[in-house]
């Protein structure tokens, strides 16, 4: 799905390409068949009527009892894709060792002839993980025109080039005594760095992230490619190294020279009709990010969301996050807000809930390589959540969760180099993966355990939205993605999620199915559970990288979507599982000046618990683009 806005599992609000995990709480319950919301709604709705609050019956309180739950964590704002991808897997190093022409490679000098009897290489020592042995075995004890050291020249310099050195081989003069040939390898060495361009306040850190790179014995670009690639993670700073000769330097001396294009912020904003009617179909969201206000590598980030009512559903985020030390550690917090005021078409039913979402993580690259990253987190949420029927508090949720998460990206190593029509933007193969373990806390005041005392939670007025809920649940979430694309211009596109508990999660926890997550057509939310998993299945025709600032790029695809859940409720065990499945196509574009988009439509294919029928076919659309840098 398109490129969509929303709050993502690690807690922010982000602009994201072609798919979306959000949902608006707007499922209708028929009766006898509640979902997982509509357990708290019965029992509350109860005490309403007895309280003579609202006039209602039963069966239409249930038949609009998912309205009436607080967000869960999918349901604070529309739409979101899955969790930020780093900016790039490229790595940009220019430059390499003065190499001069062979002098030996000369049609005047065919009539010589040498056999080779061993071959030496002086000043290859440091370079101790490369074998040059198989540059000239092959040479061993045959009689070859003088040319052939040319070609040991070649194979030594390229096999100590794929190693990642930059490294000049060179062929001294000599007596071929007893066929001994002797060959002086020259490895570059970093003496200095100088950087380009305006590096803000962070360019102290941008150089503590190079600096040890120089005065190594050797340079090797595999070993500095960590660092390189840390340093280009800053927010707002794209860096590129350039390596020339010293002057007046030793062979092999070398001056790094830093490029940098620093932003100082970027304004994107993101349109789509992904919504419930409940809620509102259509929706807005403005998002600014301002860089390097600090100088610790820092990111500051203010998002609005609205539905096209500006009663129905409205969240703001800001959010902090920053860089500490010279290895890559980040630490960072969100605050959310969100308010929702659903549109239930019962007169004399008022439905409000108001939602406070805080969150503290670190995070750290373990691995940092153009081919492989691997990225682990740890933090705490704290939500806040309270619903109100007619002015009378419904349900009062404070769910307090620990997490760890491990995050994997993998991308091929040709198409890294851009060999055979392939790009690190769009490769032949690419796996990203990620698990999260997630325990509840009783902290903070958190919710008390209800299950045995139910009207002892009622009576302390202190009801959480689920009244089975585990308030400090373990869960386990997973996520895999992959890429294939048999030819450039064919993409197989997988995305699995998953999500396993053995207790009955608060609402904020349950994994969920509809527009904003797996399950287009359906309405966000159409199914929850607290364990359950879906599928997304693509197939994608074209590229999505204009040719140019002014042109388009076309991408049309076809889809499949299901997702099945279980609930853990022993009220409502024996319904389990519930599911949806769509299919459906779409097309996307981008435009080079910063605009993407994605139309489709979408076909449901079964009606779910909560439906008494089959829903309507929809048509989507999303549209995103990018205000500040201003390129129109």
């Amino acid at each position: 799905m398109s490129g969509v806005t929303a709050l993502g599992k690690d807690g922010q609000i982000h602009v994201k390409n072609w798919q979306q995990e959000s949902v608006a709480a707007d499922r209708i319950d028929s009766p006898g068949q509640q979902s997982s919301h509509s357990r708290i709604l019965a029992f509350g709705a109860g005490l309403a009527f007895a309280a003579g609050i609202v006039s209602i019956s039963p069966a239409q309180a249930l038949a609009q009892a998912n309205p009436a739950a607080p967000p869960s964590r999918d349901e604070l704002v529309p739409p979101q894709a899955q969790p930020e991808q780093r900016r790039s897997t490229t790595l940009t190093i220019d430059g390499e060792m003065t190499r001069t022409p062979c002098a030996l490679d000369n049609p005047d000098l065919g009539d010589i002839r040498v056999t080779l009897s061993q071959v030496s290489f002086t000043g290859a020592e440091l370079a101790t993980d490369v074998d040059l042995a198989p540059s000239y075995q092959a040479y061993l004890g045959r009689e070859l025109p003088i040319s052939v050291l040319c070609d040991i020249r070649a194979q030594a310099t390229a096999m100590l080039t794929d190693a990642g050195y930059l490294a000049a081989v060179e062929i001294p003069e000599q007596r071929l005594t007893g066929g001994a040939a002797e060959f002086r390898v020259v490895l570059g060495r970093l003496t200095a760095l100088r950087v380009r361009g305006d590096g803000g306040p962070s360019e102290g850190l941008l150089a503590s992230y190079l600096q040890p790179l120089v005065g190594q014995p050797v340079f090797n670009t595999r070993d500095a490619e960590r660092s390189l690639l840390l340093a280009d993670d800053i927010p707002g700073l794209d860096v590129r190294l350039a390596l020339r000769p010293a002057a007046n330097g030793a062979p092999g001396d070398l001056i790094g020279e830093v490029a940098v294009l620093r932003r100082k912020a970027s304004v994107d904003f993101n349109i789509q009709n992904y919504g419930s009617s409940a809620l509102g179909r259509f929706g807005g969201l403005l998002r600014a990010e301002i860089y390097d206000l600090t100088g610790l590598g820092d990111r500051t980030t203010l998002a609005v969301y609205s539905s096209h009512d500006f009663s129905e559903q409205r969240t703001i985020q800001m959010g902090h996050d920053f860089m500490v030390g010279s290895d890559g550690l980040s630490l960072g917090g969100n605050l959310t807000l969100g308010w929702t005021h659903p549109t239930l078409g019962i007169a004399g039913f008022d439905v409000k809930s108001e939602t406070v979402f805080g969150n503290l993580h670190a995070s750290y690259p373990f691995l940092r390589t153009q081919q492989r990253s691997v990225y682990g987190s740890v933090g705490v949420d704290v939500v806040n959540q309270d619903v109100e029927i007619n002015t009378l508090n419904l349900s009062r949720d404070r769910v307090r969760t620990a997490f760890a998460r491990i995050g994997y990206v993998e991308t091929d190593l040709d198409s890294i180099a851009r060999r055979g029509g392939y790009t690190p933007f769009e490769p032949r193969t690419r796996l990203s993966a990620n698990v999260e373990l997630r325990q509840g806390l009783s902290i903070l005041k958190a919710n008390d355990d209800c299950r045995t005392t139910p009207l002892a939670c009622v009576a302390s007025g202190r009801v959480p939205s689920r009244i089975e809920q585990d308030p400090t649940p373990m869960l386990l979430r997973g996520e895999v993605q992959m890429e294939y694309r048999p030819a450039p211009l064919v993409t197989i596109a997988l995305d699995v999620e998953g999500q396993f508990s053995r207790d009955p999660l608060p609402a904020f926890e349950e994994m969920s199915g509809g527009n904003y997550s797996i399950g287009r057509g359906y309405d966000p939310g159409s199914v929850n559970g607290d364990s359950g998993f879906g599928t997304s299945l693509e197939l994608r025709y074209g590229s999505l990288i204009p040719a140019s600032l002014n042109s388009f790029a076309l991408q049309p695809y076809v889809f499949t979507d299901t997702v099945t859940v279980w609930d853990r409720d022993p009220s409502i065990r024996a319904l389990n599982p519930d599911r949806l499945s769509s299919i459906g196509a779409g097309l996307r574009f981008t435009q080079g000046r910063g605009v993407q988009g994605d139309f489709s439509i979408a076909v449901p294919l079964r009606k779910t618990d909560a439906q008494t029928s089959r829903g309507d076919v929809r048509v989507l659309f999303s549209i995103t683009g990018r205000l500040l840098p201003w390129r129109f």
